[in-house]
């Protein structure tokens, strides 16, 4: 996961060398290894660790100078031999084999097009000085972050926020409609930063400038829910699944040394362990190496004997880390200063946990998997569409396979909601169906339109029904880009990568061409994926469950309302968020006390302010233009190269 910099600007006000030591030096945390290019007109700059160099990460060429392109990337891509045919068909032979030089290959061939050929994790930023036109994209789903800044006719583009803020030319004013939107999960925003001046480029996004003319920002990759039967059988489609699936994690695999998994005792994980192990030995490849995490008995989270069960029938043992030595809240301060942007996980440590024993296998590739919810199953709101569809019978066998009991829950908990949505809908008086917290300040929300930007956004991913409105929604929260990259950025602390199979483009378009009942029918789910993995797992792990495992909501509770050493408390008590005038401080302290007494709910919007809150604290303590532990490295030259 790279860090970069490029700062382009015809009128070179922002290209004096004072202004650009201290936003280059922010870069250190992404790496040690730097690459700095200059010409009249622009700047780049590369920062990477040295085990990131390997052929199979980011690669030796920090920026690639090819004729009239430069490219600056973070990126790790996939497919590249699909990807060097494409481009051969296009007469187009690339420079090298790194991300950076493909990208540069695959934008000499189709231009602003290119981001449709190129399949992995990544951002990048391209000057083409021929055109004088500037480039930027960022992969389809966020994984790895882009940000930019019009600062006059010059403009910023970087992998971190705090690297353009620490251009003395871009203000540092904070954006409270976004911190607003950050603490209340909201799903409009997805531009915002917690920065006034720093937009994010979203997910599935470019922006092409040419020469001073304006930005423009346009989509390459769409969200589209078929919920097709396409003829095809369940058991072809399981089959074809599997061999996407097995595909995938061959092109994530570690070249060299062992590919790490996180397995659980859901599907998602153990699925992917049993595709990838299969798909890795018919290619001679070694198995995934599992590591765990270890809950107590009665926990909800517990999964121990359904991990043990599939290690076992793999005759391998999962590397355990245990729930009991993992404090939530513990360096919660160090985590928040560290963090670009407030970072919304509520088991960060939990997570570095895990990355901490990956590190003890000498893995520097983890898979886990995310993803597997969002594509292979749907809640039962599914049932919602056959009410609304007048599909009767289906209803009624559904209801009951989902142990609905009676017409009178069937009236409150499908029918109702239905009704009611369609006449809010006829009378023009929607509201969203994911509220706000109702500690944000009333007269904030008002005057900001905050309800109506959410009910403008779930508009937008809610087309096509309930089933594939929340299929949507999960996929396309601007939430969810946040936290892939905190999570990068968590790993590469640790020199680790981390991957997401299920999350490879072809798997992904494939899942949302398949019908819903293959989601959720007949009383259980992932119908599709389970199906997948027939005979590569025990049958008692595949077998459809009465209830979710390894659910974290205990865990969670318990540490977030044991606030040690007052910490949380503490923090409410003097919230800046309040300060601001953007949440109600009576109104959060009150639901904190009533929270951490053991009512009330809303724990996680309350855990996301803390963070956020704790985030702004460390913004006013540490100053966001410091120079950064390897400055004195960095040079800026006149023109041309400096590594």
């Amino acid at each position: 996961m790279s860090g970069f910099l490029a700062v382009i600007d015809p009128s070179r006000r922002l290209l004096a060398e004072s202004g650009l030591v201290r936003p280059m030096a922010m870069l250190s945390s992404r790496g040690d290894r730097y690459a700095v290019w200059r010409n009249s007109e622009s700047v780049m700059a590369v920062a990477r660790f040295d085990w990131e160099l390997a052929d199979e990460f980011s690669g030796s060429a920090l920026i690639v100078h090819d004729g009239d392109i430069t490219v600056a990337a973070d990126a790790t891509l996939y497919y590249r031999g699909d990807l060097v045919r494409a481009l051969a068909g296009a007469s187009v032979k690339p420079a090298g084999r790194t991300p950076a030089h493909l990208i540069a290959a695959a934008y000499r061939a189709w231009g602003t097009d290119c981001t449709r050929h190129i399949e992995g994790d990544y951002a990048f930023v391209l000057r083409d000085r021929a055109r004088h036109r500037t480039f930027a994209a960022r992969d389809f789903m966020g994984r790895r972050p882009l940000y930019y800044a019009e600062i006059g006719s010059g403009l910023i583009v970087s992998s971190q926020v705090s690297a353009i803020v620490a251009h003395p030319a871009c203000s540092r004013e904070f954006d409270d409609v976004a911190l607003a939107e950050i603490v209340g999960f909201s799903l409009a925003g997805h531009e915002r930063t917690p920065y006034v001046a720093v937009r994010a480029l979203p997910a599935a996004e470019a922006l092409v400038r040419e020469g001073s003319s304006a930005l423009r920002v346009t989509k390459h990759w769409n969200l589209e829910v078929a919920d097709v039967d396409s003829g095809e059988s369940f058991d072809a489609a399981s089959e074809e699944l599997r061999d996407l699936l097995g595909n995938a994690i061959i092109e994530r695999r570690a070249v060299s040394g062992p590919t790490t998994i996180w397995l659980s005792g859901g599907y998602d994980s153990p699925v992917m362990f049993g595709v990838g192990n299969a798909a890795l030995e018919r290619r001679g490849f070694s198995r995934l190496v599992p590591v765990s995490c270890s809950y107590p008995p009665g926990d909800p989270g517990r999964e121990d004997e359904l991990i043990e069960e599939i290690t076992g029938f793999w005759s391998t043992r999962a590397t355990w880390v245990s729930i009991d030595d993992i404090p939530m809240l513990a360096n919660v301060r160090e985590h928040a200063a560290r963090a670009d942007v407030p970072f919304q996980h509520a088991f960060e440590n939990w997570l570095r946990a895990l990355l901490g024993a990956t590190a003890q296998q000498g893995s520097r590739v983890v898979l886990y998997g995310d993803g597997g919810d969002q594509l292979f199953a749907v809640s039962t709101v599914f049932l919602r569409d056959l009410f609304s569809n007048g599909r009767w019978r289906e209803l009624r066998r559904e209801w009951r396979a989902f142990d609905g009991s009676g017409v009178r829950e069937l009236w409150h908990t499908v029918a109702r909601p239905a009704l009611a949505a369609r006449v809010r809908r006829a009378r023009g008086r929607e509201t969203p169906s994911i509220a706000l917290p109702a500690w944000l300040d009333a007269g904030f929300v008002a005057r900001n339109s905050l309800v109506e930007r959410q009910l403008e956004a779930q508009t937008a991913l809610e087309t096509g029904g309930h089933a594939s409105g929340e299929t949507r929604r999960s996929l396309g929260n601007p939430t969810i880009p946040r936290v892939l990259a905190g999570l990068s950025g968590m790993a590469l602390e640790q020199g680790i990568e981390l991957r997401a199979p299920l999350l490879d483009q072809r798997v992904v378009q494939f899942a949302l061409r398949r019908p819903r009942r293959e989601r959720a029918s007949g009383g259980a789910v992932k119908h599709l994926l389970r199906g997948s993995a027939r005979t590569l797992l025990p049958p008692s792990v595949l077998a459809p469950r009465t209830g979710k495992t390894g659910v974290l909501t205990g865990y969670f509770a318990r540490s977030f309302r044991g606030d040690p050493d007052g910490v949380v408390t503490d923090v409410f008590s003097q919230s800046i968020l309040a300060d601001r005038g953007i949440v109600d401080g009576a109104a959060m302290q009150h639901a904190w006390r009533e929270y951490k007494g053991g009512g009330g709910g809303g724990g996680a919007y309350l855990y996301v302010a803390f963070l956020t809150e704790m985030w702004l604290r460390a913004r006013d303590v540490t100053s966001v233009a410091s120079t950064g532990a390897h400055a004195e490295k960095i040079k800026v030259p006149a023109v041309g190269f400096v590594q």
